[in-house]
């Protein structure tokens, strides 16, 4: 399966697929982006500039001109928005909320943006200044989104706590993840 991944025509697949899923994304961020003010809003759209910066890593990829520092941010943001979207739609159904077709269809494309991130964080030959630079961005971006409240909007303002202990724990598994493949290269 490793093999099929890496296979240039599947890539090509991938990538059309995460810049579907891009576009797709900032649409559902419209409003919360309406909403937000000034350069804060980059901040916003966590999974869709995820899988943007996937589409790009995966384009650099492809035409032999990798990118390590691209491609770790981008693995490493996969795999944390996407099991963070997935805790938080599983975690709306557990709490008796309104799970519809849409959380099912989020809690799925995420997992899915959770694997591409693992399978391919793996061949991300990145140095220990991009290890260090990706770890402080992921934790500027959780004080971000929990001091100045720009986190994705919740289902329920009940999930807030979950939201914040998910968003930790994945910071911190991630980090440690990243910082275990390099020391295990060097």
């Amino acid at each position: 399966m490793y093999k099929i991944i890496k296979k240039p025509r599947f890539m090509w697949l991938l990538l059309a697929i995460n810049l579907i899923g891009s576009i797709y994304g900032f649409y559902w961020y419209r409003q919360q982006l309406a909403e937000t003010p000034g350069i804060l809003k980059l901040f916003v759209p966590d999974s869709p500039t995820a899988s943007s910066l996937f589409t790009l890593a995966l384009f650099m990829i492809l035409i032999k001109k990798p990118k390590p520092f691209l491609t770790l941010m981008a693995c490493g943001w996969l795999i944390k928005y996407g099991l963070w979207a997935a805790i938080i739609n599983s975690h709306f159904y557990f709490i008796g909320g309104n799970y519809t077709f849409t959380n099912f269809h989020l809690t799925l494309s995420h997992l899915g943006m959770a694997a591409e991130g693992l399978l391919f964080m793996n061949d991300a030959n990145y140095n220990k200044y991009h290890l260090i630079i990706f770890i402080f961005s992921m934790i500027i971006s959780d004080v971000l989104d929990y001091k100045l409240g720009i986190h994705p909007w919740l289902f329920d303002q009940s999930q807030l706590q979950v939201a914040l202990f998910s968003v930790i724990i994945l910071t911190s598994a991630i980090s440690l993840y990243c910082i275990m493949l390099y020391k295990k290269r060097y």
